[in-house]
């Protein structure tokens, strides 16, 4: 924690709001950036009044959402089209593409608001989400609901933490992320058992 206040305290206390949300754009889009601690040290500044809690929360849910936003039209526009051109080529690999694209759009939406919370997660859900062509209206529901809470909660924690944030962030976010990945390995498995029960109605009405 000390590491993070040395490397980007002075540089937020400089430049603002602006790098706060320069910070939040590259590290949704894969720049190897702590999020999490970052979104927690913005609500500890809140506490010492060097930032504003409002502005603080609305520069980073808009630093992430548009990073989201971005990665997603990116996997649309570069990453869709290369693999429908040339992913056939890859055989059994183009095979197990088109189905996580159907599970993707089943159940993978859940990944993008829940994603948030697991560290290294977040940074591909948008661009898959854009590579499998999931509903733009989908996408922003799931993503800007997932954004909204994960930007509220970590900031706020930050502010009522105050100094006691770099104690108590490590233990928060890991149990946070261990919750949120069973809870998405739960909606997992009741989709899987929903389609299986499906398709086995779909055989009997087909031998009928």
């Amino acid at each position: 924690m000390t590491e993070v206040m040395g490397t980007f305290g002075d540089y937020i206390a400089q430049y603002g709001y602006g790098a706060l949300f320069g910070l939040f754009f590259l590290g949704i889009l894969g720049m190897p950036l702590p999020e999490e601690t970052l979104l927690v040290f913005s609500g500890f500044l809140v506490s010492t009044g060097q930032l504003a809690y409002w502005p603080t929360f609305l520069v980073c849910f808009l630093g992430s959402v548009t990073a989201m936003t971005t990665a997603y039209w990116i996997g649309r526009t570069l990453g869709f089209p290369f693999l429908e051109r040339y992913g056939k080529r890859l055989g059994m690999g183009y095979t197990v593409y088109k189905k996580t694209e159907e599970w993707f759009n089943r159940v993978g939406k859940w990944a993008l608001p829940l994603g948030y919370f697991i560290p290294g997660v977040r940074q591909f859900t948008a661009y898959f989400a854009g590579i499998t062509r999931l509903p733009f209206p989908t996408f922003l529901l799931y993503t800007y609901a997932g954004g909204l809470f994960w930007s509220l909660l970590f900031v706020t924690l930050g502010w009522q933490l105050g100094e006691r944030w770099d104690e108590l962030f490590n233990l928060i976010s890991r149990n946070l992320a261990i919750f949120f990945i069973a809870v998405f390995a739960i909606i997992a498995a009741w989709s899987y058992f929903r389609h299986q029960a499906s398709l086995k109605k779909q055989k009997r009405r087909g031998m009928q």
